[in-house]
């Protein structure tokens, strides 16, 4: 590790290092492996090259790994880095900055980081700072700088070698685990028909915009008088030109949709500006059309949401926060899973449904763990709030670990955070009560009536109970029986609590909740909340009965009671509020379960309703609430998942190893339905049609797959490939065995369908 000085300054700092050497020949590759903290921005002979890094951990920091070779020339080359460090915001930590890196020429090292590195302070980055969704330069001073410093032949005397620091600040540097993002040019639209170049004198702007939010930073080429001053917004920037040409971009992208270029001071003439799109290099497979063309715009809105809201990370939304929540999936990973494929992993084919921000989500958060035993809700930021522990996203992250695992395999992957898995479970355990129920404190999801109270509730505790089931299947993952067993008897106890204290026999569902004197105690003084308690028991209330269905408590000679009360209150959005959008992805989950064409419809009939102005936004993004907040955020894009794996009705239905798919259409009112979901195996086409009673249906299924196809159990006269083949009969549907290839088909179903 390198620095400007080893000790601690208070503020942002930008260092900027060189490295010169002389080379005979250039080689056919040539690694630079490059880490720093907190961000780098990277030249090679004056090209620029990459930043980065990922967001990281300090504990658990990965380095980039870069082919400089197109860059490199006989004779003199440099590599010039700008690093940032010292900052706290959303995604990054308050932490001792420092550079490390190393240059493999053709497989074998040619130097590393050392007091030969050249560093200094002149930069003209004179002020960054971090918010909690973005960090960057606040005011740009082009005259300090002397020269180009990122040009191999730059004279530096004035500069003078790093400082060797300790590594010993950061955990163990590990291989970057998710590609490199992609970076591509937006096109940009000029405001009162304006045209470059143009001449920009004091009070005089340009106005920008895109069409659409995107994540982007500004690239800005000028001539200008010296000391002219020019402000960038949305970006808070403030430049001061040197004389002559000049070029900038920021250090850090921005959600954005339009923004102005003024110039209070002197005059420029703007030769070139471009907005540079940075996200996760992911490839859209997943296609959905039908014959209503409100559900294709909004499931292209839902994949373009996925898009935007990738970058290291899932993030909640690309405006206010971009920040790495655990509940970010769902729904991100259901869209990844469903409609994107990630570049080719080591075997040279695209990586279909590409799991590995889910798992750089996971094992960032596992690297969260504190002292008391306990996961952040989110990671790689200082923010200690009423936010950062939240119990139920900690079940999230044992669920979305299984979740992994069985869209992977990977018992690796799993075996290396196991640990901290078992410290957030043992955390739980402590948390028993008298009753048999867990005290901890309530969230779940928003709407939620008892969010922020503590006390022994019906939405918590079927999480937890879902957490230890999780724990113990992974538990077997790892080969740890005496986990497996323990945990698995603790999921069977709580249930049994649940069942036992909280259901309420008059009602036909569960309480919401219960209040002993301690937990009260543990609240803030709340006498109305008090007074309300019947018994210690707060009534039910959906969140209750959903979740305890979605979470697979409920048993079986309750099911229908609970059922009924959930889907009664579904029918009338605005007794749990409708401005809810992320309960409508559980609530559509149970409407999909009954199996049944009303409900079908029903949840297009939703969609078609609450998702209108979100697909008429021009920002072309799904909210975070029906009614306000973030409109760039990623809780309302789960409808694209349905579309794809209901509706169009491809699902993996099994765990990877397994191979096993299930197409089972839910096509509602719709009399056409079309398009490719993406798979763990590959990319699925499908399309369906219906004319009167009549259903003609066509999908290809993938290689070393076993597929089935579920019709519904009413349909009759079943032509499949010029066959009439019975099939089998499981509950509602009417099951075919399909092998890979295209099949063709055709049923009747009763006109009530």
């Amino acid at each position: 590790m390198i620095w400007a000085d080893p000790a601690q300054k208070s503020g942002g700092e930008t260092i900027a290092f060189r490295k010169t050497w002389d080379i005979a020949e250039v080689p056919g590759t040539a690694i630079l492996h490059l880490f720093a903290d907190a961000r780098y921005i990277l030249w090679v002979n004056g090209a620029y090259v990459e930043r980065g890094p990922a967001r990281f951990q300090p504990n658990g920091p990965e380095y980039d790994s870069i082919d400089i070779a197109p860059q490199l020339r006989r004779g003199r080359n440099a590599i010039a880095l700008l690093v940032v460090g010292n900052l706290s915001g959303g995604k990054i930590m308050l932490h001792p900055p420092g550079l490390t890196a190393m240059l493999e020429a053709d497989g074998k090292e040619t130097f590393r980081t050392d007091a030969t590195w050249m560093r200094s302070i002149n930069t003209r980055f004179q002020t960054v700072t971090a918010t909690w969704p973005d960090l960057g330069e606040t005011l740009v001073d082009a005259r300090v700088e002397d020269g180009d410093w990122t040009q191999a032949d730059y004279n530096d005397p004035a500069w003078t070698p790093a400082t060797p620091i300790s590594g010993g600040g950061w955990g163990a540097l590990t291989a970057r685990r998710i590609p490199r993002l992609r970076e591509t040019p937006v096109p940009v639209t000029l405001g009162d028909g304006k045209m470059l170049p143009l001449t920009l004198g004091p009070g005089d702007t340009f106005s920008f915009t895109t069409g659409r939010i995107v994540q982007a930073y500004p690239r800005i080429e000028f001539t200008a008088e010296e000391g002219s001053e020019l402000t960038l917004a949305p970006f808070g920037l403030k430049y001061i030109a040197k004389a002559g040409p000049q070029s900038h971009f920021t250090i850090d992208s921005r959600g954005i949709s339009k923004g102005e270029i003024a110039v209070t001071k002197g005059s420029a003439t703007f030769t070139s500006f471009q907005l540079i799109e940075r996200l996760y290099p992911f490839e859209r497979l997943g296609t959905f059309q039908s014959d209503d063309e409100f559900l294709n715009r909004l499931w292209e809105m839902c994949a373009r949401s996925c898009e935007v809201l990738s970058e290291d990370a899932y993030v909640d939304c690309a405006d206010r926060e971009r920040v790495e929540w655990m509940d970010n999936t769902p729904p991100g990973y259901d869209v990844t899973r469903t409609a994107m494929a990630g570049p080719a992993g080591s075997d040279g084919k695209p990586t279909f449904s590409d799991p590995r921000l889910l798992w750089e989500l996971i094992r960032r958060t596992a690297l969260t763990l504190q002292p008391d035993g306990w996961v952040k809700a989110h990671t790689c930021s200082d923010r200690y709030d009423k936010h950062a522990k939240m119990e139920d996203r900690a079940c999230d992250w044992v669920e979305g670990i299984h979740l992994f695992y069985e869209a992977t395999g990977d018992a690796a992957a799993v075996k290396e955070i196991w640990p901290a898995v078992i410290v957030q479970m043992e955390y739980f355990l402590t948390r028993w009560r008298e009753r048999g129920l867990i005290s901890a404190r309530d969230w779940v999801v928003w709407g939620n009536p008892l969010g922020y109270k503590t006390g022994q509730t019906t939405t918590l505790n079927v999480f937890i109970a879902r957490a230890f089931a999780d724990t113990a299947r992974l538990a077997k993952v790892v080969g740890n029986k005496e986990d497996e067993t323990r945990f698995s008897r603790a999921a069977d106890d709580l249930k049994t609590a649940i069942n036992s204290v909280l259901w309420d026999e008059r009602s036909g569902n569960y309480y919401s909740g219960y209040f002993s004197e301690d937990d009260l105690a543990a609240n803030s003084p709340d006498e109305k909340f008090a007074e309300s308690l019947g018994n210690g028991f707060t009534p039910p209330n959906l969140h209750a009965n959903l979740f305890a269905l979605d979470r697979g408590v409920v048993p079986d000679d309750r099911r229908d009671r609970v059922i009924a009360y959930v889907l009664s209150m579904a029918l009338d959005p605005e007794k749990f509020g409708s401005h809810n959008v992320m309960l409508f992805y559980y609530l559509f989950k149970q409407m999909y379960a009954q199996d049944r064409g009303e409900w079908d419809t029903r949840v297009l009939t939703y969609l078609r309703k609450q998702w209108k102005p979100m697909v008429e936004s021009p920002l072309q993004c799904s909210w975070e609430s029906f009614m306000g907040g973030s409109s760039a955020h990623i809780y309302g894009m789960h409808p694209g998942y349905f579309l794809s794996a209901y509706v169009l009705g491809v699902r993996r239905d099994a765990p990877v190893a397994e191979r096993e798919l299930l197409i089972e259409p839910h096509l509602g009112d719709l009399k056409r339905a079309q398009g490719v979901v993406v798979t763990e195996f590959g990319a699925v086409p499908v399309s369906y049609k219906v004319e009167a009673n009549q259903v003609a249906f066509e999908v290809t299924v993938p290689a070393d797959t076993k597929t089935t196809l579920a019709l519904p159990r009413d349909a009759t006269s079943v032509v499949l490939d010029g066959q009439c083949p019975v099939g089998t009969f499981q509950g509602s549907r009417r099951l075919f065995n399909l092998n890979p290839g295209k099949h063709t088909g055709n049923c009747s179903l009763p006109q009530s369908r």
